[in-house]
């Protein structure tokens, strides 16, 4: 850490009483004269205060024999804990903004600027369920229905993210937690720039949800719980991927050996087993437009 320089003056001047002492004496020793002695040391005390601040200023920047800083990066390989294990990965993710960061929010663009200019009003639909509960479809055709109806919508995939953003992140308990994290920051920056944003993650606890609510904010995250049981997920399953969560294939998978649990007060809950994909997004749509429009 860079010392300031009051710091670096009185480290100086505490450091030339005691050698002003030392030679003091010792020119004392050598002339014989308490006045030489005196005169000797009292000059050598301002000389050496500035030769000392510089050398320390010098050295401040001089990089060799300083030990590295390093950032901790999350384990991919540990095993899911409890909630408690969440309540720790949310306390130290909290963000440290570098001293030498500048924010500049306050001179761009206000969202209610960026609402004005689309025509609506901007919210985060966050639609939730197990893998093969229709997420996905029902995010392509909502996204779509938005645009046909003069909306500006984007549409966040848990596939896509994960091929992209968050490739990086495995399945285990924290790095849901970090694939979480990420796409809910995304999806609060696209909600401040006035786009309705649509997110498909299976994200599959109660805590995990909420901590992508509190991120994007309460009066802005709007949750719909897509909801398929697990056998009719399977029939849908075209990827082969509940066969080999079955085999043991593929580990920590959702609904097999991972828990999901369903949402207690969603927004909405759109039924796919006993309904039809049009008349899901319909009713999303109708749900939504009241929230959305200018």
């Amino acid at each position: 850490m860079k010392e300031s320089h009051s710091r670096s003056i009185a480290k100086g001047v505490s450091w030339r009483v005691l050698g002003t002492l030392d030679t003091t004496a010792i020119a004392w020793l050598v002339t014989g004269s308490p006045l030489k002695a005196l005169s000797i040391g009292g000059i050598e005390v301002f000389t050496k205060i500035f030769l000392y601040y510089f050398h320390e200023r010098i050295w401040q920047r001089v990089k060799w024999g300083k030990p590295r800083q390093t950032h901790q990066t999350h384990q991919t390989n540990q095993t899911p804990q409890t909630h408690q294990t969440i309540q720790t990965l949310q306390t130290n993710q909290t963000p440290q903004t570098p001293t030498h960061i500048h924010p500049t929010f306050d001179q761009m663009l206000s969202r209610d600027e960026r609402q004005q200019f689309l025509r609506q009003k901007s919210k985060v639909i966050w639609l939730t369920g197990l893998s093969g509960s229709g997420k996905s479809t029902i995010g392509h055709a909502l996204e779509r229905k938005l645009m046909e109806n003069g909306y500006f919508a984007q549409m966040l995939d848990g596939d896509n993210i994960r091929s992209g953003i968050n490739s990086n992140l495995g399945f285990s308990l924290e790095d849901r937690q970090e694939n979480i994290r990420r796409i809910a920051e995304v999806a609060k920056l696209y909600c401040h720039s006035g786009v309705v944003t649509i997110c498909t993650f299976i994200s599959p606890t109660r805590e995990i949800r909420q901590y992508a609510k509190d991120i994007i904010g309460a009066e802005d995250f709007i949750e719909v719980y897509v909801n398929a049981p697990l056998e009719v997920c399977e029939e849908r399953d075209v990827k082969g991927l509940y066969q080999k969560a079955r085999k043991g294939e593929i580990k920590e998978f959702t609904g097999i050996d991972s828990p999901y649990e369903a949402p207690e007060h969603p927004a909405l809950e759109l039924n796919t087993a006993e309904e039809p994909l049009e008349t899901s997004v319909e009713k999303l749509f109708n749900y939504l437009q009241p929230h959305i429009r200018s």
